[in-house]
C-alpha cells in the first residue's frame, strides 16, 4: 500500500507542473499586450491633424531666334498650402490655398526661317513691334518643295536652300490665380458626410464652387450607398 501511495502522490505532481506552465505563460502574454505599441487600435481610429506648404518654380530656357531679341522665358511659381484638423473625434475640418503667378515668353509654333515677315526687330517710334517671326507671311519653294533663304536685312532670295524653322513666341504679363478651398466632414456609426466650397480668383476671371456627398451603410457596413452633388458658377471680369 505504501507503494501505491507513493506513486500516486509522484503522479499528481506530474499533472499539476502543466497547468503552472499555461499560467504562466498567459500571465506574460497578458502583460505583454499592454506594452506600447503592441495595443490593438480601435477600428474608429482616424489619422492625425496634419498642415502642409509647398513651393515650386518652373521656368523654361531660351529660345534660339536666330538674329530676333529672344524674350524673357515663361517662368511659374506655385505656392501651395493645406490642413485639416479634428473639431471632435469624428468631425474634421480641412483647408487648401494654391497661388500661381506665371509670365514671360512661350512658343505658340514654328514657321519657316525663310519667310518674308522677317527674324529681326522692327521699330515703330522707337517702340519694338516685331521681335519674333511672324506666322503670317509669304516664302519662296524650289521644284522640290524646299523653302528658299532670304537676306535677314534685305529680304532678297539668296537662291539657296534654307530648312531651317524658328519659334513664333508669345509673351504675357504677370498674372496671378489664387484658389482656396474648405470642407468639412462629420462621420456616425453607420454614415458620414461631408460638404465642401472654394473660390477662385484671377485678373479678368472669377469662379465659385460647392458639394455636399455622404455614405450610408447597411447590413452591418457589408452595404454602402453614397451619394454626392456640386454647383459652380463663373463669369469674366
Amino acid at each position: 500500500m505504501p507503494p501505491c501511495q507513493g506513486g500516486n502522490h509522484q503522479l499528481g505532481t506530474l499533472e499539476a507542473s502543466p497547468v503552472k506552465s499555461r499560467n504562466t505563460l498567459h500571465a506574460l502574454t497578458s502583460a505583454a499586450l499592454v506594452l506600447p505599441g503592441l495595443l490593438i487600435a480601435p477600428g474608429h481610429a482616424v489619422g492625425k491633424d496634419r498642415i502642409n506648404f509647398q513651393y515650386s518654380r518652373y521656368q523654361e530656357g531660351e529660345r534660339n531666334l536666330y538674329g530676333a531679341p529672344s524674350l524673357k522665358p515663361i517662368s511659374a511659381d506655385v505656392l501651395h498650402g493645406s490642413g485639416i484638423f479634428s473639431l471632435t473625434d469624428r468631425t474634421k475640418f480641412s483647408f487648401g490655398y494654391t497661388q500661381d503667378t506665371w509670365s514671360g515668353a512661350t512658343p505658340v509654333t514654328t514657321t519657316p526661317l525663310a519667310t518674308d515677315g522677317g527674324n529681326r526687330a522692327y521699330f515703330n517710334n522707337g517702340v519694338v513691334v516685331g521681335a519674333s517671326p511672324l506666322l503670317q507671311s509669304n516664302v519662296l519653294l524650289d521644284r522640290d518643295l524646299n523653302p528658299i533663304g532670304r537676306d535677314p536685312i534685305t529680304k532678297q532670295s539668296l537662291g539657296v536652300v534654307d530648312t531651317r524653322s524658328v519659334m513664333v513666341m508669345s509673351s504675357a504679363s504677370p498674372e496671378t490665380r489664387r484658389q482656396a478651398t474648405f470642407g468639412l466632414s462629420h462621420e456616425w456609426n453607420e454614415a458620414a458626410i461631408n460638404v465642401a466650397g472654394g473660390f477662385s480668383r484671377e485678373r479678368d476671371y472669377k469662379s465659385s464652387f460647392g458639394s455636399i456627398g455622404g455614405r450610408l451603410d447597411f447590413n452591418q457596413k457589408l452595404t454602402s450607398v453614397k451619394f454626392n452633388g456640386g454647383v459652380r458658377r463663373q463669369s469674366n471680369l
